[in-house]
């Protein structure tokens, strides 16, 4: 038996691994094995300072006269020549001036107009003339850049405080983002059998409208609280909740922690709406499921009344075809319900991924899904948001993800095909190499994994869409 002391052995494992990252840190590799992407590790980039060529331009320097308005901005030179060219083309709202009366223009984010079939949107748009006497309803569907609330609270915002409305609309009975989404509270018991979209349905229970299904185990609830984070969403005065293939059974609600009430579910496998009403306005409700197995439970939506309603449906990791999977009987019985005006896709970054340059089969299955869509919203406008820019990295530097482009030039023969409007965010957010400006902005907009925009970011892309879209509404 060898008693030697082999302490130390792991440290020298440790330091010669970090002399070899340290050498090829030096050496520049880009290139693909088997479909994997190698591309140089260099161990200082986040404390090298940049070249000046490669200086992300986010803020350019210009004296003015200091009658202006001010936010706050990050002050930064990069030598640039006169822009006086450039301050013309740039609209007030994107001027900024510090004590010294120096404007900094920010450049992540530019006025992008919706293309494609811009005339379907006049369902959209006509309803929208009806929203202080109607609900107006958007539903939002995307893949984890909207889970949280993220942009979809900021287009409701905006809708609602131009057209009407209060309350925040649909949420689910379980979901995956209850810890970072700001705008609702929303917290459920443990006992809960979940199916959805972006996880395994082994007895094929019948989703609905978000994607998601969910089974009470008995004693089961879920609990609704608003927040102060938007002041549209600062109560409500009813609960719709969606259900179907329900038992002889009673569910328990309260609002406020007052006194609990009983409703009874009616039975029959179509979808079924159960109304709760507080006495006045309310800021939380409890709902209890103390049967086990007593109802296949969709979600709730919170309202307060006519107005412009935007439900966010995020569906993590899903590249959107998947929605092709939704049966039509169950999207037309939603639709006597939920009867939207206006479905927007924002899908992309799932499939931009996977390293293909051959999209023609993501063409198919999104056409497929647009129409089935359409088959159970046959008066409904649709929007399709792009992929946005990607960043990869290579050698020292964040690129688009070559990626990115094919997709965007499939996402536009995807809207073509459908005979739908669409929007490209990729452009919006300045195109190709644009997702470092927005990493590197002052406060930043996304997150340093270049893929995700952070709340700030979001209501960026919310602004630039919404004035995109009510351009064409005027």
């Amino acid at each position: 038996m060898d008693n030697q002391n082999k302490i130390k052995q792991p440290l020298w494992i440790l330091i010669i691994t970090i002399a070899i990252l340290y050498i090829t840190s030096f050496a520049t590799i880009n290139y693909s094995l088997a479909g994997i992407s190698l591309t140089t590790v260099d161990l200082f980039s986040d404390i090298k300072n940049q070249p000046q060529d490669n200086a992300p331009m986010n803020l350019l320097p210009r004296k003015v006269n200091p009658d202006h308005s001010h936010r706050n901005v990050l002050q930064a030179s990069f030598g640039l020549p006169d822009l006086g060219i450039l301050e013309n083309k740039i609209s007030k709202s994107e001027k900024e001036i510090t004590e010294n009366n120096t404007i900094y223009v920010t450049v992540q984010g530019r006025k992008t107009p919706i293309t494609g079939n811009t005339k379907q949107l006049s369902y959209f748009f006509d309803a929208l003339k009806n929203a202080k006497s109607k609900i107006v309803r958007v539903a939002h569907y995307g893949d984890s850049a909207i889970e949280g609330d993220l942009i979809t609270s900021d287009i409701r915002q905006t809708l609602q405080n131009k057209f009407g409305g209060n309350g925040v609309g649909w949420l689910g009975i379980v979901s995956q983002d209850i810890m970072f989404r700001m705008t609702t509270k929303h917290t459920f018991s443990s006992n809960w059998e979940s199916a959805a979209l972006y996880t395994n349905n082994p007895k094929d229970l019948p989703l609905g409208i978000s994607g998601e299904v969910n089974v009470p185990k008995g004693n089961a609830w879920v609990q609704y609280q608003t927040t102060t984070a938007r002041y549209y969403l600062k109560d409500f005065s009813l609960v719709r909740l969606f259900y179907s293939n329900a038992k002889s059974s009673q569910i328990f609600y309260s609002f406020d922690g007052g006194a609990k009430q009983s409703a009874t579910l009616k039975p029959g496998t179509d979808i079924q709406e159960l109304v709760l009403k507080p006495s006045g306005r309310a800021k939380t409700v409890k709902i209890e499921f103390p049967t086990a197995d007593q109802a296949y439970f969709y979600g709730a939506s919170l309202e307060n009344g006519p107005g412009v309603y935007v439900d966010n449906l995020p569906l993590r990791g899903n590249t959107g075809a998947d929605l092709g999977s939704l049966k039509p009987e169950v999207l037309k019985q939603f639709a006597k319900y939920l009867d939207y005006k206006l479905i927007i896709l924002e899908f992309g970054l799932n499939i931009a991924g996977t390293r293909q340059s051959d999209y023609s089969w993501y063409e198919r299955e999104m056409v497929k899904v647009i129409n089935n869509l359409k088959s159970a919203f046959p008066n409904t406008s649709f929007l399709m948001i792009s992929v946005h820019d990607k960043a990869m990295k290579k050698g020292s530097s964040f690129v688009t993800d070559p990626t990115i482009l094919t997709l965007l030039k499939a996402q536009k023969n995807i809207a073509q095909q459908a005979n739908v409007a669409i929007w490209s965010l990729f452009d919006a957010m300045g195109g190709e190499n644009s997702m470092p400006q927005w990493v590197n902005a002052n406060p930043p907009l996304a997150f340093r994994d270049y893929i995700h925009f952070n709340d700030q970011g979001a209501k960026k892309v919310a602004d630039l869409l919404t004035d995109a879209l009510l351009s064409i509404y005027r």
